[in-house]
């Protein structure tokens, strides 16, 4: 393993605790060296008005996040990563902040630099991450899915609850006005009735459905494999495996239910109080014991909720399935029946209207569309859309600039102390985020109906499929509440 402070070439490699403290015989002679950041000094802010963040993984994702921050008002004292390549460029932009490969010893030898931590590295390190950043006291922000298995998730709530930490979940676009307008719509009992859900992507863009493993490799110099593995069991390193090509494997990423789920599942879990799905049932193509299916299409049925007194249908698509356009919806454009879905999606169907729209916070100026009602007169047609689009754009005038981001809202809730201020938190993200783990179970046994049993949090009659809930991490990792 390399040690997380060692020097492995030029301005981009981790240097560990380099400038804030000399330490062993410099620390003897009591001899500090301080970084700017820690005094604040002419130009600095102090650390006592600062909100000062460690980031794990600064490589895609992270370094987004890292922007993301800081433009909330955060002020980056730490960067972790286990591939010193991938996180060149960021450690590049930030040379007088401290760099680290092993997070363990990033929290253990520098956490009294910093307030929280976001993570942003593959899925299967999430939990083991976040837990031990929870028991430094740390506020998270975790990049979803949660985690990688249900049982993980489950621990992670248990540690939020109990610690009292805030904790928000990457999916941006749960922040949107996109959001707003769903939960408007659903309150205000526009949409009727509400008769089923379909959301949809077209991801993976990545492999899914292999037979066999992919051929070791020699790993890159910038890279220690062992830290990449995190909990997992050891294994060769494989290109077959990174850069994200790891999502599409079962013992490192949750497939592309997981990866989007958590975006696109979004506005239903939200607006209608969805909690576990009672029965799971998958059609997939090319699932194996190693890697996520090709396709798949999942359907959940729901208990009711104060939205949905008569329970819910929700049906999952993914690979390049969508859902097939119902009867009542018609082009705004044309008239013509035969709303096209795009690429990935959130579809409530109602009674009386249909919203179709996306959270993903890559999506920010496609806002949900009121595609139909169910009305044979073309005049209630088009007096209901017109009446939707003007509320839409009451919605988005009354969105102020005062309105927090994502970030902003994760970080105004760490500083004040209130972590039941988060709106995707361990609650509502994470039963959202079990669902999509039951969804990914369920395309192991295609064609089969799993029940879920909310008492004693398992399948009923199915010890087989209850085994992929958990799994215990290697020896130096740990999910310890």
């Amino acid at each position: 393993m390399t040690d997380s402070r060692t020097k492995l070439g030029g301005c981009c490699a981790p240097t560990g605790r380099r400038s804030f403290l000399k330490r062993s015989t410099l620390a003897a002679a009591s001899v500090m060296v301080v970084s700017p950041h820690v005094l604040g000094g002419p130009g600095k802010t102090p650390p006592s008005d600062q909100f000062r963040f460690a980031q794990i993984g600064v490589g895609g994702q992270g370094a987004r996040d890292v922007r993301q921050m800081m433009r909330a008002g955060g002020t980056p004292v730490a960067l972790c990563d286990v591939d010193v390549q991938r996180a060149g460029k960021t450690f590049c932009q930030h040379p007088d902040v401290e760099r680290f490969t092993d997070y363990r010893i990033m929290l253990d030898e520098f956490d009294k630099e910093f307030d929280a931590v976001v993570v942003s590295t593959p899925d299967h390190t999430h939990a083991a991450i976040a837990l031990a950043a929870m028991r430094h006291g740390k506020h998270v922000y975790l990049q979803c899915p949660m985690a990688r298995t249900f049982d993980e998730v489950r621990r992670l709530q248990t540690a939020a609850d109990e610690s009292g930490l805030a904790i928000q979940v990457g999916n941006q676009g749960h922040s949107s006005l996109h959001m707003r307008v769903f939960d408007d719509f659903i309150k205000r009992g526009e949409l009727g009735e509400i008769q089923s859900v379909h959301c949809w992507t077209d991801r993976p863009e990545w492999p899914q459905g292999m037979t066999a493993t992919p051929v070791s490799s020699t790993p890159p110099v910038s890279l220690d494999w062992d830290l990449w593995l995190g909990p997992v069991a050891d294994r060769p390193y494989s290109k077959g495996y990174l850069p994200t090509t790891w999502r599409g494997w079962w013992d490192f990423g949750t497939g592309a239910m997981g990866d989007m789920g958590c975006h696109l599942l979004d506005p239903a879990f939200t607006t209608l109080g969805l909690q576990l799905p009672r029965t799971v049932t998958a059609d997939c193509e090319t699932a194996t014991s190693i890697s996520y299916p090709v396709w798949s299409q999942v359907e959940m049925e729901f208990d009711s909720t104060n939205a949905c007194p008569n329970g819910l249908k929700l049906t999952w698509y993914d690979g390049g399935k969508q859902p097939d356009t119902p009867t009542i919806i018609a082009d705004e454009t044309s008239g013509e029946p035969g709303y096209s879905a795009g690429g990935s999606g959130c579809m409530i169907v109602g009674e009386k209207m249909t919203l179709v729209g996306s959270t993903l916070s890559s999506e920010p100026d496609q806002m949900p569309q009121i595609v139909a009602v169910a009305s044979g007169d073309d005049d209630e047609l088009a007096n209901a859309r017109q009446a939707g689009r003007e509320r839409v754009e009451q919605l988005s005038a009354e969105s102020s600039e005062s309105s927090k981001s994502h970030y902003e809202q994760w970080i105004r809730a760490a500083r004040e102390g209130k972590s039941d201020s988060i709106e995707s938190d361990r609650k509502t993200a994470g039963n959202m985020t079990q669902a999509a783990l039951l969804g990914c179970i369920a395309t192991r046994f295609p064609g089969q109906t799993l029940t879920w049993d909310i008492a004693k949090q398992s399948f009923a009659g199915s010890d087989e499929a209850s085994s992929f809930l958990s799994f215990e991490p290697r020896d130096g990792h740990s999910f310890e509440v």
